[in-house]
């Protein structure tokens, strides 16, 4: 039996835009949280690692803006596999900032107004294959002040969430 391109064409683009083909960017993980959580500032900036933790072969690192202070972002690294789940927390209130940064606890941030979730975003066959998943950006500093951002990631194969500790940037 012979079979004509067109008809491989049409396979491969019924198969794609069904998303049997799997997706290169990390998608939102629906009836969790969404991307409306997250202040989606443009990375237009060199980050630096602000804190990391590792867990089930996978590390766990919030990344900040390091010239703008702007933003911070979370992102998984290691043995990324497809359904990993990446997010950051982000406090709702802003923090003084120190000479040094802060690492304030659960029970300060909840007292100090709480946080939003950005994400969850989940890791798609194409970030297993760089082993690399981020989530989208929150805002770091405003007005002189710092809000209290964590990375966390939970791994397909994993009932644990693992976080890094909160982050308070300094002047």
């Amino acid at each position: 039996m012979r079979i004509s391109r067109g008809a491989v064409l049409a396979v491969a683009v019924a198969v794609s835009s069904i998303g049997l083909a799997g997706s290169a960017e990390a998608r939102p993980v629906s009836g969790i949280a969404t991307t409306g959580d997250c202040d989606n500032i443009g990375e237009n900036d060199a980050v630096g690692n602000s804190g990391s933790r590792s867990a089930s072969g996978r590390t766990i690192t919030l990344y900040t803006a390091k010239i703008t202070d702007s933003y911070a972002k979370a992102a998984i690294e290691g043995d990324v596999q497809r359904y990993d789940k990446v997010w950051i927390d982000r406090s709702l209130k802003l923090f003084t900032m120190g000479g040094s940064p802060g690492h304030p606890s659960d029970a300060t941030v909840q007292a100090n107004g709480g946080w939003k979730q950005c994400g969850p975003f989940e890791a798609t066959w194409w970030n297993a294959s760089w082993n690399y998943v981020q989530s989208s950006t929150v805002a770091l500093q405003q007005s002189g002040k710092s809000y209290a951002v964590r990375a966390c990631m939970r791994p397909h194969d994993s009932n644990v969430s693992t976080c890094t500790d909160w982050f308070i940037d300094h002047t």
